[in-house]
Order: C-alpha cells, then sequence, then structure tokens
C-alpha cells in the first residue's frame, strides 16, 4: 500500500471516530434523559448555594407566563443599574451585570410585546444641557450593548434625566457617583 493511501485512511478513520463519539457523547438524547432522570430537579436546586437561589426561576410550558411574570417583577424590583465615571459613557461590564443582561435579553426574546425603558443620569456638576445629553450617551450604550446581544432595537426606548432625578446628594464625591448611573426597567 501507498503512503497517500495509508495517510488517507487514517484521516478517515479519525473522521469516523470522531463522529461517533460526539453523536454519542453530545447529540444521544436518550444517554441524555437517562441520566437526568436519575436526579430531580429538587436535587439540582438543593446543590445549588442558598446566594444564588434567588436567581434560580424554573420553567415549565403550564407556568411560563407566571414564571416570566415573576422575572419581570424580580428584575424590575432590582433594576440592573450601571454606574459611570465622571464624563464618562461607557462601562466595563462586570460577570454579574452580564449575567442580568442576559437574564434581560432571554425575558425580550421570549415576551414579545415586552419593552425596556433605559434611563440614563448624570450628577448636578456642570452644565445641565450638558448633564442631559451624557444620561442620553450613558442609556445609548446600554441599549447597544443589548443589540449587539440579540435583542430588538425597536423593543428599546432610551431617555435621561440628567441631573433632575438623583438617589443621593451632589454636595459629596460619593453621593455624584452614585447619581452617575443608567437604569433598565422592563414596561
Amino acid at each position: 500500500m501507498s503512503k497517500k493511501f495509508l495517510y488517507l485512511a487514517g484521516i478517515l478513520l479519525a473522521i469516523i471516530i470522531g463522529t461517533v463519539l460526539f453523536w454519542y457523547y453530545c447529540c444521544n438524547s436518550e444517554a441524555k434523559n437517562s441520566n437526568m432522570e436519575s436526579s430531580t430537579t429538587n436535587d439540582l436546586i438543593a446543590s445549588i448555594p442558598d446566594d444564588q437561589k434567588t436567581d434560580l426561576i424554573t420553567t415549565s410550558d403550564s407556568d411560563s407566563l407566571n414564571n416570566w411574570e415573576a422575572i419581570r417583577e424580580n428584575l424590575n424590583a432590582n433594576p440592573l443599574t450601571l454606574y459611570f465615571e465622571i464624563n464618562k459613557s461607557e462601562v466595563n461590564l462586570n460577570q454579574k451585570d452580564i449575567q442580568k443582561l442576559e437574564k434581560i435579553n432571554d425575558y425580550l426574546m421570549n415576551n414579545p410585546d415586552t419593552k425596556l425603558l433605559i434611563t440614563g443620569h448624570s450628577d448636578s456638576t456642570g452644565e445641565h444641557n450638558y448633564n442631559v445629553k451624557i444620561g442620553q450617551v450613558r442609556a445609548d450604550f446600554l441599549k447597544s450593548h443589548l443589540i449587539r446581544n440579540g435583542a430588538n432595537e425597536t423593543k428599546i426606548t432610551t431617555s435621561s434625566k440628567g441631573p433632575d432625578d438623583p438617589i443621593a446628594e451632589n454636595n459629596s464625591s460619593e453621593g455624584r457617583a452614585k447619581n452617575r448611573r443608567a437604569v433598565i426597567l422592563i414596561k
């Protein structure tokens, strides 16, 4: 036998073995289902640390509407709020923020009549018109992140309240830092 034939036979054998192994470990739903039947949902939930259970919402076909409503209430009760540096309109997202944005995107994709309201804010330092503009740019930053990750642009409304809706006093640097923010709410 020639070297070319042996090489081609080896490649073909590797492809066949790889395909069989891939199918067996990744695509064989019967094997997955039989493994999953051995552990119940309660066992899975019990293995999750208590501080992470609040973010867990299980869904079934009969309860999906109620569960989506619970998710909406949870996200609105604890809205995603990002804080910005002085005169900055972009922020580095941490893992918790990214997970919450993924939940919001998932909610949007599974609830076609839902819309988001993203409101940008600023502190009271400087000119009022500038603060309103930077609040809008902050809200637009979040909107563009959601769109890049699959959200429908027409479902997202942005606005700016500038310095007009503070959550802390603007007479300290800590208070001003809390006021430089963008907040996402589900309508």
